[in-house]
């Protein structure tokens, strides 16, 4: 996804990507920490969500 996003792919084709390549999103992999959400796709803001997470980008530790 971040390699994807350095190469100037848009938020909304990785989104599709993902869900093309039937991966699994967060709350489908995890239902009992994400309960509020559906889990059928990647969404556009999961996917910014998780290329703006501070962890993520290691800006927090």
């Amino acid at each position: 996804m971040f390699a994807q996003r350095l190469t100037g792919r848009s938020v909304a084709a990785i989104a599709r990507d993902l869900n093309q390549r039937q991966i699994p999103c967060p709350s489908r992999a995890d239902p009992d920490r994400n309960p509020h959400r559906t889990g059928h796709r990647w969404t556009l803001r999961t996917v910014a969500a998780i290329l703006a997470n501070r962890r993520y980008t290691g800006r927090q530790v």
